[in-house]
């Protein structure tokens, strides 16, 4: 599934926006201050897009772009503001921005933008499928999993969910995160499934460096 942020103060038209964005397929939150977008950034979700309006209560959406960069996180992030002069939309280039729109908007348009911007970071992100953590690394394009030059094949399920452990290693992943994004279900029957993908992996993973582990009722943790 694919995860957006909105950062937007105006109610009015961030709940309109929410809801023509999931009307597309998109799963959206939507928060109201800069802090409240840091602590969702910083949560259990992975977002694939950012869009950020600049003048918040309290804050800029440039304070957040500021702050994910000075992280190191490399979400794809818009400006959607009223601010139409030259020197704020420099600013917002020279900050990262993929797009800097301004209201009032077309939403036609902002959806075929946010559609190429995803598109484009889905092919990055192909190029760069390895992921390495201390002596496992897991190529999930090709869905292999090498434990010291061991190599084991996974089930495409199986290579999702040790990519999003992967993605966040030494960090909860919750439960309800996991099978939203790979079971898109919460009932009984999905539970089950994931655990016993959960035994699979730390199964794979029993001769090496890295454990999962279960927080009671919370999630998993890759470490």
């Amino acid at each position: 599934m694919i995860n957006i942020l909105l950062v937007e103060d105006d109610k009015s038209f961030g709940y309109v926006l929410t809801e023509y964005i999931k009307l597309k397929g998109y799963n959206v939150v939507w928060k109201e201050t800069a802090k409240e977008a840091l602590l969702a950034i910083e949560s259990s979700i992975k977002f694939n897009l950012l869009i950020l309006d600049i003048n918040l209560k309290q804050s800029t959406g440039y304070e957040i772009a500021k702050h994910i960069k000075a992280d190191g996180n490399t979400i794809p992030f818009i400006f959607l503001t009223a601010r139409d002069l030259k020197i704020d939309q420099l600013k917002g280039y020279q900050l990262g921005a993929e797009e800097y729109i301004t209201k009032p908007i077309d939403e036609e348009i902002l959806l075929a933008k946010i559609e190429t911007i995803l598109a484009r970071n889905k092919t990055q992100t192909l190029d760069k499928a390895e992921l390495i953590f201390k002596n496992i690394n897991l190529n999930s394009f090709k869905r292999e999993l090498n434990v010291d030059a061991d190599i084991i094949q996974l089930t495409e399920r199986e290579s999702l969910l040790l990519s999003m452990l992967m993605q966040q290693p030494n960090q909860l992943v919750e439960r309800n995160t996991i099978l939203k994004t790979l079971w898109e279900n919460q009932d009984e029957f999905s539970r089950n499934s994931m655990d016993v993908y959960i035994s699979r992996l730390r199964k794979y993973l029993s001769a090496s460096k890295v454990s999962i582990r279960n927080i009671h009722g919370k999630g998993f943790i890759l470490e």
